[in-house]
């Protein structure tokens, strides 16, 4: 008898600590899990600029192009325009035109890729833009391409001449208006996806820029740092003259326009 009694209580102890055991083993997983996210930034960002095949576009360089640039405009121009190829000659591809009150202005745009990967839900508070260079407009070269679309502008954008270049909410007239996250809220949940697109514009300036975006982890505030892959993003605003002008012509091919103030062709 006592030995049954013996096994009964071996048996219970024994699902007892078996089930104790696989609490304190599902509270270990839940705790490295939580180690690790918290050692990754709270948000993966992939960021990019963003093209729309409706932009008239202007490709400005520091410089003139050389002959051989303007050989590879005429046989190869994807080589020479490539994002890659104006980064190395400190050239940049801008959207000219989209906002109809502001026909000459140029805007870069950006798209943000957000994924939440912290253990709760992520809360952004503000975003903004911070110029790390500033010089003159570039106007070595000018290059347009024209497009018989007419895209409307982002929700989102940013002036890089303010002092404070937070993000706005872009009204339909293209002005800036009252900070984004002003009149909206923005969340992550663990895992959800999300897709900001950004139109930085500048008026006056070249800027080497990266976007900051504060957080707050249930408390705990961080800022996240986003750039083009290591590298700040580039706008120009348009100058009032350029050493050399080319033009995409709608048959095929480029034509060059000598000097001058920007040109808008079709």
């Amino acid at each position: 008898m006592s030995a049954v009694v013996g096994a009964v209580v071996a048996e219970a102890a024994n699902r007892l600590t078996s089930s104790e055991q696989a609490v304190r083993d599902d509270v270990a997983v839940e705790e490295a899990k939580r180690a690790t996210a918290q050692r990754k930034p709270p948000l993966s960002v992939n960021a990019y600029y963003y093209d729309r095949s409706d932009d008239a576009v202007a490709y400005l360089f520091a410089q003139p192009l050389t002959a051989e640039q303007q050989e590879r405009l005429r046989t190869r121009p994807e080589e020479l325009l490539a994002p890659a190829a104006l980064a190395s000659a400190s050239g940049v591809r801008t959207v000219v035109g989209v906002a109809e009150q502001h026909p000459y202005r140029s805007f870069t745009r950006v798209r943000l890729s957000v994924v939440g990967q912290w253990t709760g839900p992520v809360f952004v508070t503000r975003i903004r833009a911070r110029v790390r260079q500033r010089s003159s407009p570039l106007s070595g070269a000018f290059l347009f391409q024209g497009s018989e679309g007419g895209g409307e502008p982002l929700p989102i954008g940013f002036d890089l001449d303010a002092t404070d270049a937070v993000a706005r909410v872009l009204e339909p007239d293209g002005r800036l208006g009252a900070a984004y996250l002003d009149r909206h809220s923005l969340s992550l949940a663990p895992g959800e996806p999300l897709s900001v697109d950004v139109q930085a514009q500048t008026d006056r300036s070249y800027c080497e820029w990266v976007i900051e975006v504060e957080l707050d982890l249930g408390g705990e505030q961080r800022v996240l740092t986003v750039d083009d892959d290591g590298r700040p993003f580039r706008s120009s605003s348009l100058a009032p003259r350029y050493q050399d002008r080319h033009h995409a012509r709608l048959t095929g091919g480029w034509s060059a326009d000598g000097a001058g103030p920007p040109v808008w062709r079709k």
